[in-house]
């Protein structure tokens, strides 16, 4: 038997539809409204405890100090002279290097074609260093190979051509505050000229650590000292399979017999028995000429 429903009841199932999607809808939003308030709370969250650019902006004002692996020292007053004329002075070269790409706005000297670095650049290197308050007179300075002039003339330090200086490069591992200091965790990562050594490889992995510590001056953070770090560089297995493998006894023997020195002490008794053995036989040769 068919049933047809009346114009009231068609109504009443239209608007119960309508209700329901409706209520879908608001469903919905509701749930992407959750999601969106989630991920905006998980990313303020992560953006809270990333300090991936504070530990950049050290690596770049620790750079120079790096270079030339500064003894620890207690008070900027303290640092070796040396090592922070070179840390000034290349810092603001790299420093010069890394944020404006090259060195198109500086000259360079008409006869030995060096680069001219004014003092008020390094001064400003180091005032982000160290605090504006700090003075460095500036002067020419010998370094292992190379000496770095100063023009009084011209006030600016004349730089060698050269393919890099210095032994490590740094990479900030970690940030923390400790009585009062803000320490400052650097890796030591060795550059290709540590050494002459054939046996050196590239490696990203620091061999040391060193804490950097600064003080809070007028709201701003400056350089106040340097300590060994509670940080220890990991052994692993790449670092040890760098190690050359050691010679079995019997390459060694061949390779002193090869340049004609002396057998070791194992050779010579193997000689001394063969002696001893051909020593009966001739006597026993000998006896019938008798």
């Amino acid at each position: 038997m068919k049933m047809e429903m009346t114009p009231e009841e068609h109504a009443r199932l239209h608007r119960r539809r309508g209700r329901q999607a409706l209520g879908l809808l608001i469903a919905v939003l509701v749930l992407i409204g959750t999601l969106t308030v989630l991920h905006a709370g998980v990313s303020a969250v992560a953006k809270l405890f990333d300090d991936t650019a504070q530990r950049q902006e050290y690596e770049d004002k620790l750079e120079g100090l790096v270079l030339f692996d500064p003894v620890p020292f207690d008070g900027i007053e303290n640092i070796d002279d040396l090592t922070l004329r070179e840390a000034a002075v290349w810092g603001c070269v790299y420093s010069i290097q890394e944020t404006q790409g090259g060195f198109e706005g500086y000259n360079t000297d008409p006869d030995t074609e060096q680069l001219l670095i004014p003092s008020v650049d390094v001064d400003a290197y180091l005032a982000k260093l160290v605090g504006p308050s700090f003075r460095m007179t500036h002067k020419t300075f010998e370094m292992e190979d190379m000496t770095i002039e100063f023009d009084d003339a011209t006030q600016c330090y004349k730089i060698p051509i050269t393919g890099g200086v210095g032994s490590y490069r740094a990479t900030v591992t970690k940030l923390f505050k400790k009585g009062g200091l803000l320490h400052v965790t650097v890796g030591y990562i060795p550059t290709q000229n540590a050494d002459d050594s054939i046996l050196v490889t590239n490696s990203d992995t620091p061999t040391k650590y060193m804490d950097y510590l600064f003080s809070r001056q007028s709201g701003s953070w400056y350089l106040t000292g340097l300590t060994e770090s509670e940080t220890k560089p990991e052994q692993t297995a790449a670092s040890a399979a760098s190690q050359p493998a050691p010679m079995a006894d019997s390459d060694v023997e061949d390779a002193i017999l090869a340049t004609g020195g002396e057998a070791p002490a194992s050779s010579a008794a193997a000689s001394a028995e063969a002696a001893a053995e051909a020593e009966p036989q001739a006597e026993s040769a000998a006896s019938p000429a008798a």
